[in-house]
């Protein structure tokens, strides 16, 4: 049975040692297997609540007696020592703590500090630590997923160059997967360590919050006593789960040199070799209560912007209606390059990290296919015409193919080719911004009063929300965030308002009133560039660019 190393205090008074190994949590003794029971048969105890150490350790009620002091095991404690965080006698209060500062009487504590209000108060702070705790095993959890879909990506790469080159390769292929698995399981044997520790402190913590759940008004002072021991325990588990918050790391698993290797059969490393990237994942925004600051403004006279992309951590893309290109832009440069398109633009949709899809209007409508490169110069190229047989506004890339809204009220999912796989009526009207987040397609109904709704990805378009406001007019484009809140643009009402990702309407996050440039706000993306997460919002013939800003 665990003992802890405690001795029981029964027989401590009677000047004997034994090692305790329950403890009543009623007159909050440790006591010894002999003791223990006498303390059960003893008709003044046999009804206190006498357990294990280890259970005693997670008890998840306030007891209702006010415990003895730790140095004066006779006398009950009086008085709390804030400078110290510790409750004591009186006679340990005019002597440990007779210079400290802050020294009341437990029963002035409990009456000042114990109230319900201190009690949601504790309890809330409590039940957000122990949900910061589950999202950082959720993230874990992803980043183990990804990183294993990397390591399936590196397998598959490496048998398919197994069937092109010699049996020579056999032995070595061996050896590469012995590193990769061994690899796999060290880094996942961190992960599952890191959610161990997340674990260990919602233990720890639910514990608490089960106290203050099930605590009674019988004894404030208990109560008072119990609450500045779980703040105690509060912070030094914050400043826990802050230093493992530190080393979370998302992994980035690469293969280098894998070219063809018929020409070098003898090659000490003919597979390649891992190179593992860690990276310090991205403090996590709370996008709902973060406020937007003017990060930067990119601008091309005489455009009309309608749609927005960023490429990469520096690089901006941007499509004009009126003179029928695309413009890229640097961050740090300005103005870098444009590219003619086939007709009228409206919107954009990034396809892979260098390339994005453009619906064009007029006059013959399509999608057409652009890229980047970025070699010595960058260049932008058209590299493909998809011909619709409608007109198209909003786009979207979903594996392969795309979502398109039309200006006859239906949103199709078409292949590569333009061909319809299917239909779905969603509105009578145009159909204008379009986004797809998590399998669910987000639009807006381009009216004077406009509307956004959203849909399930399925054949039926089962909807999700509607959402419609009086400070909402021309919701011409919107997107999502990386948490799946919703930014609606309104064109007439020179905003931007958010929704929570169920559709409720939290803020209006944009305004002349925050940004007197607002003026006629069309394409809008939410999106990481850098370490850190942007707004991107054209107006005119200008990007503004915003960060968040939880400060």
């Amino acid at each position: 049975m665990e003992t802890n190393g405690k001795s029981c205090d029964i027989c401590s008074r009677m000047n004997s040692v034994e090692l305790a190994t329950s403890r009543c949590i009623d007159c909050f003794d440790d006591l010894c297997e002999k003791c223990a029971n006498s303390h059960r048969a003893n008709r003044l105890s046999m009804e206190h609540r006498v357990m294990s150490l280890d259970d005693s350790q997670a008890v998840d009620f306030v007891p209702d007696t006010v415990g003895f002091c730790e140095k004066h095991a006779d006398r009950k404690l009086e008085v709390y020592c804030f400078d110290d965080e510790l409750a004591c006698c009186l006679m340990c209060a005019t002597t440990d703590h007779r210079k400290c500062k802050m020294v009341e009487s437990l029963e002035e504590c409990a009456e000042k500090q114990a109230s319900e209000d201190d009690k949601k108060k504790l309890e809330e702070m409590l039940e957000e630590f122990n949900q910061e705790c589950e999202d950082g095993k959720s993230s874990l959890s992803k980043n183990k997923e990804g990183f294993g879909a990397q390591v399936d990506d590196i397998r598959s790469r490496i048998q398919s160059m197994k069937e092109s080159v010699v049996r020579f390769l056999n032995d070595k292929e061996a050896e590469f997967m012995e590193q990769l698995v061994s690899l796999q399981n060290k880094k996942n044997d961190k992960y599952a360590a890191k959610v161990d520790s997340l674990s260990e402190f919602q233990e720890k913590v639910g514990v608490d919050i089960k106290k203050m759940k099930n605590c009674t008004d019988k004894n404030k002072v208990a109560l008072f006593l119990e609450m500045k021991k779980a703040e105690k325990n509060h912070r030094g588990l914050v400043k826990n789960l802050q230093s493992l918050q530190n080393d979370y790391k998302k992994i980035s698993l690469k293969l280098e040199d894998a070219n063809f290797l018929t020409p070098i059969l003898l090659e000490e490393k003919p597979y390649g070799k891992i190179v593992v990237e860690e990276t310090i994942e991205e403090c996590t925004t709370n996008f709902l209560s973060s406020e937007l600051v003017q990060f930067h403004v990119l601008a091309k006279s005489g455009c009309r912007m309608t749609d927005v992309e960023a490429i990469g951590d520096d690089h901006v893309l941007a499509i004009c209606d009126n003179h029928n290109k695309i413009y890229l832009f640097s961050i740090t440069q300005g103005f870098i390059t444009a590219c003619s398109l086939a007709g009228k633009p409206w919107a954009m949709t990034k396809i892979d990290p260098m390339s994005v899809a453009i619906t064009i209007r007029a006059p013959q409508p399509g999608i057409e296919i652009v890229d980047l490169r970025m070699d010595k110069s960058c260049t932008l190229t058209s590299n493909e015409i998809i011909k619709l047989s409608f007109k198209p506004n909003g786009i979207a890339f979903d594996r392969g193919g795309f979502i398109v809204s039309s200006t006859d009220g239906l949103l199709r999912h078409v292949d590569e080719s333009g061909s319809a796989l299917h239909t779905v009526s969603v509105t009578k009207g145009y159909v204008y911004g379009l986004c797809f987040h998590s399998r669910r397609i987000i639009y807006s109904h381009h009216v004077d009063k406009g509307k956004v709704y959203a849909l399930f990805d399925d054949k039926l378009g089962t909807q999700e929300f509607t959402f419609e406001h009086e400070d909402l007019s021309y919701p011409l484009g919107v997107t999502c965030d990386s948490r799946g809140n919703v930014y609606v643009v309104g064109c007439s009402t020179n905003n931007v308002l958010q929704l929570n990702s169920e559709g409720t309407f939290v803020r209006q996050i944009l305004s002349r009133d925050k940004d007197d440039a607002i003026s006629n706000p069309m394409g809008i993306r939410v999106t990481t560039m850098g370490s850190s997460p942007k707004l991107l919002l054209t107006c005119q013939n200008e990007i503004r660019m915003y960060d968040f800003d939880s400060q």
